[in-house]
């Protein structure tokens, strides 16, 4: 016999109710005690192998089957705790493989019906809780965070890919960075630029609308200005050509009753007529230093034009605009009610999603603010605050990057201003 070769310990299956069924149950009580019964049993099966198991290639090795299902039966066996077994189970005809293959091994028989009895009571616990395996991973992977982050990031790719076939569009990274740099004509206001990059952005299917969710604030009286601090009068004026893909991409204005869209030309398909195209925008004054009560916040809010791969939202402020503090990111579905208006809106607290992205600390200055995502980035950077007069190493920058985000997300990224100065 060959004898336990990992930390885990199957000395005894689980504890089975009185009544035999797990029904009745909470979820994650009857799930520990079945996925115990078929770890324990799973584990007898590796003790009775014909030579030394130590590794998942062995199990492969041992009993001759492929190497996928030679390692979800090694990690099951071999899981901390059973829970954390739950979304590693073969399917039924893998399984039934195995336990054919293990019974030519010369696995005795007791050991063999005892696996394949806990493995009914599997498929038993996933009809009476979940309906479907896929359902079953999830309620397990809820309750353990590496598992819930993991079938987050292929269940939002697996969305991805279905959003870009039907949208018939798609991109490769979105940019939204949001920069605030005191006014040098009244200090207690802020001047903010603007800055956004669709890149690999392609048609996945002729004929689709791309439509720019920008608004590029060519209406008379507007007060965005170009980031050269002219105004606007098309939308080639808020285009930063030298970092857009040759010939600049053209986008077309298309006035409505209530507001105007804008939306990219052309009917080329595929990855060989993909575009990057950046445009930025500035708002000398644009807001107060100081939070008021209407508005305490600085930050970006954004929702990708198109399914996208990967996003990044940057705040950039100049150091001393706001006091040390962590920042907050959140993420709303505006399937239901549109984008937010303001924030923060105590009325589109129902549409937060579970989902907490990770902000960043990036430091101060050029160096720091690089992307490996946007090749150019630091140049786009380093070009705005050319032309406004700002000091690039004085920004301090905040990140946000999420892997395919799901289409109907908006993504918040927020830091509190200071309180205005108490009069004397």
């Amino acid at each position: 016999m060959t004898p336990p070769t990992t930390s885990a310990q199957h000395d005894a299956p689980a504890a089975e109710p009185a009544n035999g069924s797990h029904e009745a149950m909470p979820f994650e009580q009857a799930a520990a005690a079945v996925l115990g019964r078929l770890q324990h049993a799973l584990a007898q099966i590796i003790r009775a192998a014909p030579e030394p198991i130590r590794k998942a290639a062995d199990v492969e090795r041992v009993f001759g089957i492929d190497h996928r299902l030679g390692w979800q039966v090694y990690k099951v066996a071999n899981a901390r705790y059973p829970l954390a077994a739950g979304t590693q189970i073969p399917a039924r005809v893998s399984f039934d493989r195995f336990v054919r293959t293990a019974a030519k091994k010369g696995v005795s028989s007791g050991v063999l019906d005892e696996v394949s009895a806990a493995f009914d009571d599997f498929e038993t616990l996933v009809l009476q809780h979940a309906g479907s395996r896929a359902e079953f991973e999830a309620l397990v992977a809820s309750a353990l965070p590496e598992e819930q982050e993991r079938i987050d990031l292929e269940s939002r790719e697996a969305l991805h890919n279905a959003a870009r076939i039907i949208r018939g569009a798609s991109m490769r990274t979105a940019l939204f960075t949001h920069i605030a740099y005191p006014n040098t004509e009244n200090p207690e206001r802020l001047d903010v630029c603007n800055l956004m990059g669709n890149f690999g952005l392609q048609r996945t299917r002729r004929g689709s609308v791309i439509a720019s969710s920008a608004a590029f604030h060519d209406e008379p009286g507007s007060r965005i200005r170009t980031i050269h601090n002219r105004p606007i009068t098309s939308t080639a004026d808020v285009m930063l050509g030298q970092f857009c893909t040759s010939p600049t991409p053209r986008v077309l204005a298309r006035p409505g009753v209530q507001n105007t869209r804008y939306v990219l030309d052309g009917e080329d398909v595929g990855m060989k007529a993909a575009i990057d195209y950046v445009f930025a925008d500035y708002l000398p004054g644009g807001r107060s230093r100081y939070a008021q009560p209407d508005r305490p916040l600085i930050g970006a809010a954004f929702a990708p034009d198109a399914p996208v791969q990967r996003q990044v939202i940057d705040v950039l402020v100049c150091d001393g605009v706001v006091p040390p503090q962590e920042p907050d990111a959140r993420i709303y579905d505006i399937v239901p009610h549109g984008q937010l208006a303001r924030v923060p809106d105590p009325d589109r607290e129902l549409d937060l999603v579970a989902t907490r992205p990770l902000v960043r600390a990036l430091g101060r200055g050029l160096n720091n603010l690089r992307c490996l995502h946007i090749p150019r980035y630091a140049d786009m950077l380093s070009f705005i605050c050319e032309q406004r007069g700002w000091d690039p190493n004085r920004l301090q920058g905040y990140r946000v990057e999420i892997e395919y985000p799901v289409y109907s997300w908006q993504t918040v990224l927020t830091l509190a201003l200071p309180a205005p100065p108490i009069p004397h």
